[in-house]
Order: structure tokens, then C-alpha cells, then sequence
């Protein structure tokens, strides 16, 4: 069998990224502010309506602000303070 030809089709065209403006992220807490891990009030901004903790690259908190509210997100579901 002769060898197969490579197909002289082109690849998709990508999205035009260079001209879309950049996405502005909600930012619920201001950079370097420390969570409470009390507030009920604050921890259930960073909830969905599931009961889903919201990713950081969507809340736009800083890694470290990420790993207290999941934190404290678990201790309020624990408590029932969170439903």
C-alpha cells in the first residue's frame, strides 16, 4: 500500500482574544483583607445558591483568602450556620 497523504486541510481560525478587553473579575474582598471566619454574612457571599463554594479565579480573591473562607465555609456548614 502506498503511504497515506497528509490531509491539506486547515485548522480552525482561533477567537480574536487580542481584541476582546480583558475580563473584570467581581473582587468581593479587598486584596490583603483578612476573612472572618464568623461572619456568616460574608462567608455566604462566596456560596451559590446550591450551596457551592465559588472557585477564586471567579470571586477574585487572593490564594490564601481562597483557603480561609473554604475554611470557614466548612465550619459554618458544620455548625449550621450554612445550609
Amino acid at each position: 500500500m502506498p503511504p497515506r497523504k497528509k490531509s491539506t486541510t486547515t485548522r480552525r481560525p482561533r477567537r480574536d482574544n487580542e481584541n476582546m478587553a480583558p475580563r473584570k473579575r467581581q473582587t468581593f474582598l479587598e486584596p490583603g483583607a483578612l476573612v472572618d471566619l464568623n461572619d456568616s454574612e460574608l462567608l455566604r457571599r462566596f456560596v451559590t445558591e446550591f450551596g457551592k463554594i465559588i472557585p477564586a479565579r471567579i470571586s477574585g480573591v487572593s490564594n490564601h483568602q481562597q483557603r480561609q473562607l473554604k475554611k470557614g465555609i466548612r465550619r459554618a456548614r458544620n455548625m449550621g450556620l450554612l445550609a
